[in-house]
Protein backbone atom coordinates (compact mmCIF):
# COMPACT_ATOMS: atom_id res chain seq x y z
CA UNK A 1 0.00 0.00 0.00
CA UNK A 2 1.64 3.30 -0.93
CA UNK A 3 0.53 6.55 0.94
CA UNK A 4 -0.32 9.69 -1.07
CA UNK A 5 1.54 12.23 -2.39
CA UNK A 6 0.99 13.99 0.94
CA UNK A 7 1.85 11.60 2.93
CA UNK A 8 5.27 10.51 1.34
CA UNK A 9 5.75 13.78 1.96
CA UNK A 10 5.20 14.19 5.83
CA UNK A 11 7.55 10.33 6.32
CA UNK A 12 10.43 12.27 4.14
CA UNK A 13 9.84 15.51 6.88
CA UNK A 14 9.89 13.21 9.54
CA UNK A 15 12.68 11.17 8.96
CA UNK A 16 15.07 14.09 7.82
CA UNK A 17 14.67 15.85 11.41
CA UNK A 18 16.70 12.45 12.95
CA UNK A 19 20.00 12.80 13.77
CA UNK A 20 22.58 10.64 12.32
CA UNK A 21 21.11 9.89 8.32
CA UNK A 22 23.21 8.08 5.93
CA UNK A 23 24.30 10.17 3.30
CA UNK A 24 21.85 8.85 0.94
CA UNK A 25 17.90 8.20 2.19
CA UNK A 26 16.74 4.94 1.10
CA UNK A 27 14.04 4.26 -0.32
CA UNK A 28 13.02 7.08 -2.11
CA UNK A 29 9.53 8.63 -1.29
CA UNK A 30 8.13 7.09 -4.18
CA UNK A 31 8.99 3.82 -3.08
CA UNK A 32 7.75 3.89 0.52
CA UNK A 33 4.58 1.47 1.25
CA UNK A 34 3.26 -0.84 3.73
CA UNK A 35 3.83 -4.42 3.28
CA UNK A 36 0.86 -6.60 3.79
CA UNK A 37 2.32 -10.17 2.41
CA UNK A 38 5.91 -10.86 1.37
CA UNK A 39 7.26 -13.74 -0.69
CA UNK A 40 10.99 -14.86 -1.12
CA UNK A 41 11.19 -15.90 -4.93
CA UNK A 42 7.63 -16.55 -6.75
CA UNK A 43 7.40 -18.68 -9.76
CA UNK A 44 5.90 -17.35 -13.01
CA UNK A 45 2.63 -20.01 -12.29
CA UNK A 46 2.47 -18.77 -8.87
CA UNK A 47 2.63 -15.42 -9.48
CA UNK A 48 -0.11 -15.38 -12.25
CA UNK A 49 -2.41 -17.48 -9.95
CA UNK A 50 -1.53 -14.71 -7.28
CA UNK A 51 -2.52 -11.80 -9.87
CA UNK A 52 -5.43 -14.09 -10.58
CA UNK A 53 -6.52 -14.10 -7.39
CA UNK A 54 -5.86 -10.60 -5.96
CA UNK A 55 -8.89 -9.64 -8.95
CA UNK A 56 -11.09 -11.45 -6.35
CA UNK A 57 -9.91 -9.38 -3.48
CA UNK A 58 -12.78 -6.93 -1.85
CA UNK A 59 -12.32 -3.98 0.90
CA UNK A 60 -13.76 -0.57 1.38
CA UNK A 61 -11.34 2.41 1.41
CA UNK A 62 -10.08 2.95 4.47
CA UNK A 63 -8.19 5.44 6.92
CA UNK A 64 -4.18 4.66 7.87
CA UNK A 65 -1.99 6.43 10.17
CA UNK A 66 1.39 6.05 10.97
CA UNK A 67 1.96 6.89 14.79
CA UNK A 68 5.41 5.38 15.90
CA UNK A 69 9.17 5.03 15.13
CA UNK A 70 11.10 1.87 15.86
CA UNK A 71 14.51 0.69 14.58
CA UNK A 72 14.62 -3.15 13.76
CA UNK A 73 17.51 -5.40 13.00
CA UNK A 74 17.02 -7.24 9.62
CA UNK A 75 19.82 -9.19 7.56
CA UNK A 76 21.10 -6.22 5.56
CA UNK A 77 21.31 -4.41 8.42
CA UNK A 78 19.39 -1.78 10.69
CA UNK A 79 16.46 0.00 9.37
CA UNK A 80 13.91 2.78 10.89
CA UNK A 81 10.20 1.79 10.05
CA UNK A 82 7.16 3.84 10.81
CA UNK A 83 4.29 1.38 11.95
CA UNK A 84 0.80 2.23 11.63
CA UNK A 85 -2.35 2.10 14.15
CA UNK A 86 -3.59 -1.60 14.08
CA UNK A 87 -7.26 -1.49 12.46
CA UNK A 88 -9.76 -3.63 11.91
CA UNK A 89 -9.75 -2.59 8.17
CA UNK A 90 -6.01 -2.98 7.87
CA UNK A 91 -6.69 -6.64 9.88
CA UNK A 92 -8.89 -7.60 7.60
CA UNK A 93 -6.89 -6.33 4.35
CA UNK A 94 -4.08 -8.63 5.85
CA UNK A 95 -6.46 -11.72 6.46
CA UNK A 96 -8.08 -11.43 3.09
CA UNK A 97 -4.47 -11.20 1.17
CA UNK A 98 -3.25 -14.41 3.07
CA UNK A 99 -6.02 -15.84 1.96
CA UNK A 100 -5.80 -15.51 -1.79
CA UNK A 101 -2.23 -16.06 -1.38
CA UNK A 102 -2.76 -19.45 -0.01
CA UNK A 103 -5.09 -20.09 -2.86
CA UNK A 104 -3.02 -19.13 -5.17
CA UNK A 105 -0.25 -21.82 -3.68
CA UNK A 106 1.98 -19.26 -1.56
CA UNK A 107 3.04 -19.86 1.92
CA UNK A 108 0.95 -16.75 3.23
CA UNK A 109 1.18 -16.91 7.28
CA UNK A 110 -1.38 -14.74 9.02
CA UNK A 111 -0.04 -14.68 12.39
CA UNK A 112 3.06 -12.95 13.19
CA UNK A 113 2.31 -9.89 11.00
CA UNK A 114 3.58 -6.22 11.69
CA UNK A 115 2.62 -4.02 9.80
CA UNK A 116 5.39 -1.51 8.50
CA UNK A 117 6.47 1.07 6.93
CA UNK A 118 10.15 0.82 5.96
CA UNK A 119 10.97 4.41 5.67
CA UNK A 120 15.12 4.36 5.77
CA UNK A 121 17.69 1.69 5.56
CA UNK A 122 21.33 1.66 6.63
CA UNK A 123 19.86 3.45 9.68
CA UNK A 124 22.98 2.07 12.12
CA UNK A 125 24.22 5.68 13.25
CA UNK A 126 20.02 7.34 13.13
CA UNK A 127 18.65 8.03 16.23
CA UNK A 128 14.69 8.22 16.05
CA UNK A 129 12.09 10.62 17.50
CA UNK A 130 8.89 10.04 17.95
CA UNK A 131 6.01 11.09 14.94
CA UNK A 132 4.83 14.66 15.45
CA UNK A 133 1.91 14.16 15.02
CA UNK A 134 0.13 11.06 12.80
CA UNK A 135 0.76 10.54 9.38
CA UNK A 136 -2.59 9.73 7.53
CA UNK A 137 -3.76 9.07 4.27
CA UNK A 138 -6.88 6.79 3.10
CA UNK A 139 -6.26 3.60 1.57
CA UNK A 140 -7.84 2.99 -2.07
CA UNK A 141 -5.87 0.45 -3.83
CA UNK A 142 -3.58 -2.47 -3.11
CA UNK A 143 -0.24 -3.36 -5.47
CA UNK A 144 1.52 -5.84 -6.15
CA UNK A 145 5.06 -5.31 -6.35
CA UNK A 146 8.13 -7.26 -7.45
CA UNK A 147 10.64 -5.98 -4.97
CA UNK A 148 14.48 -6.41 -6.48
CA UNK A 149 15.96 -6.00 -2.81
CA UNK A 150 19.42 -7.55 -4.43
CA UNK A 151 19.56 -4.13 -6.71
CA UNK A 152 21.23 -0.97 -5.62
CA UNK A 153 18.86 0.82 -4.93
CA UNK A 154 16.67 -1.51 -4.70
CA UNK A 155 13.92 -1.42 -7.36
CA UNK A 156 10.35 -1.84 -7.65
CA UNK A 157 8.05 -3.48 -10.16
CA UNK A 158 4.30 -2.70 -10.12
CA UNK A 159 2.72 -5.99 -11.20
CA UNK A 160 -0.61 -5.28 -10.90
CA UNK A 161 -3.23 -2.71 -9.03
CA UNK A 162 -6.59 -3.28 -7.19
CA UNK A 163 -8.64 -1.05 -6.00
CA UNK A 164 -11.18 -0.51 -3.44
CA UNK A 165 -14.34 -2.28 -3.94
CA UNK A 166 -17.58 -2.54 -2.14
CA UNK A 167 -17.31 -5.55 0.45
Amino acid sequence: MFPSPEARAAIDAERRRWPGLPRRLHPVPERLHITLQFFNRVDAPHERDWLDALAALRFDPFDIGLTQTALWQVPSGTIAVLLPERTPELEALHRATALLARQAGLPAATQGWQPHLTSLRRAEHTTLTPIAEPIRWTVHQVNLIWSDLQSRPPCYHRLGQFSAQAL
